[in-house]
């Protein structure tokens, strides 16, 4: 009988140290639902970019497409057509392509690595990663060199930067600097102040046309619902609308507190709740109800849900290959929900809420 016992005991110990080895390899993720236009905010952002320093990321994650996609994706994606200005405007100003982009970009990597003042090999690194398609880290080396490099320029630099790159305004008009984006905001400052070297891109396009078509379908079918709804007020459509109109809606005192810090807010398990109804005309709560176009939106969500999974997938690969213990993902807020779901089942992953760093 002791002997049994003193096995039980061997096996428990084991067990135990097993899942304190796997938590301790675990890669934390924190996902931060984010706001992609604050250019009206009055949010604190540097104490976001301070909590978001204090858990000290390896990574930075940006919801940017990988410059490997563009070439994979059509004309139309909409990914493609945002950032087609801002290339076509680098190239114009910069017809002069390295043989080996590629390679021209570590070695300018490596030299900002060892002095991050050499102004001219950062204008030619932000026009690199432009003419490469990494739409993040050309915004990126831009930022920098606006908001923290500029005011350093002799009068060579300034006239070399201008003919690099116009001014101020026409950056923002070509979308290149987004004054009031997350990335310019927070996500930037915050890897700039980590001294890290880049932003990582983890979007997926992929199921991007089978989306669009999803859409138009539920849109098309939600309207019809409204039309019957507005037709007869006592219908089965009407109490559908007004039951949507109810559920997908802030209380007086939920709206204070959510306007009072909004990155907090977002980051709630009630945001994802309402996220999901305002995505998703109503989302799943509604599935059955008389008129609610079920189906078209499950065929949303099954588009979208495929979407997250390749984001989270991207993130994971690329985690992996760096070794990274801790993650910071920036994006938009209607994400946050699913990616921390997605993540959350795997078993070498730890999600950590935005609203529990300190």
């Amino acid at each position: 009988m002791k002997t049994i016992q003193k096995i039980s005991l061997a096996f428990l110990l084991l067990i135990a140290v097993a899942l304190k080895l796997n938590a301790q390899n675990q890669i934390e993720i924190v996902i931060v639902g984010s706001g992609h236009d604050n250019s009206k905010s009055t949010q604190n952002f540097q104490s976001i970019i301070d909590k978001l320093k204090n858990f000290k990321p390896d990574m930075v994650f940006g919801e940017y497409l990988p410059e490997s996609d563009y070439a994979r994706l059509e004309e139309s994606n909409w990914a493609v057509k945002v950032f087609k200005k801002g290339h076509a405007y680098i190239e114009a100003l910069n017809p002069t392509t390295p043989k080996n982009i590629v390679a021209q970009i570590k070695k300018e990597q490596k030299a900002l690595s060892s002095f991050a003042y050499y102004h001219k090999t950062r204008m030619d690194l932000a026009v690199n990663y432009a003419k490469n398609r990494d739409r993040g880290n050309a915004e990126y080396q831009i930022f920098i060199l606006e908001n923290y490099m500029k005011e350093k320029f002799g009068k060579e630099e300034q006239a070399q930067y201008a003919k690099m790159f116009g001014n101020i305004d026409s950056l923002k008009k070509v979308g290149l600097y987004r004054s009031g984006s997350e990335y310019s905001k927070i996500y930037f400052p915050l890897i700039y102040q980590l001294g890290q070297d880049q932003i990582y891109k983890m979007d997926c396009q992929t199921y991007d046309k089978p989306w669009s078509e999803a859409w138009a379908k539920t849109d098309s079918l939600y309207k019809i619902m409204i039309n019957k709804a507005k037709a007869d007020s006592t219908s089965a459509e009407a109490a559908t609308l007004k039951a949507i109109e109810s559920y997908w809606s802030y209380s007086e005192e939920e709206s204070k507190v959510f306007n009072a810090d909004q990155y907090a807010g977002m980051n709630t398990v009630k945001y994802g709740v309402l996220d999901e109804a305002w995505n998703f005309y109503g989302g799943s709560h509604f599935y059955g109800y008389a008129g609610f176009p079920t189906e078209q939106v499950k065929a949303m969500i099954a588009q979208w849900t495929l979407r997250n999974e390749g984001m989270c997938k991207n993130i994971i690969d690329q985690a992996k290959a760096k070794n990274a213990k801790r993650i910071v993902v920036g994006v938009g807020a209607s994400h946050r929900k699913w990616m921390e779901e997605i993540l959350a089942k795997n078993p070498e992953v730890k999600i950590i809420n935005y609203n529990d760093l300190h």
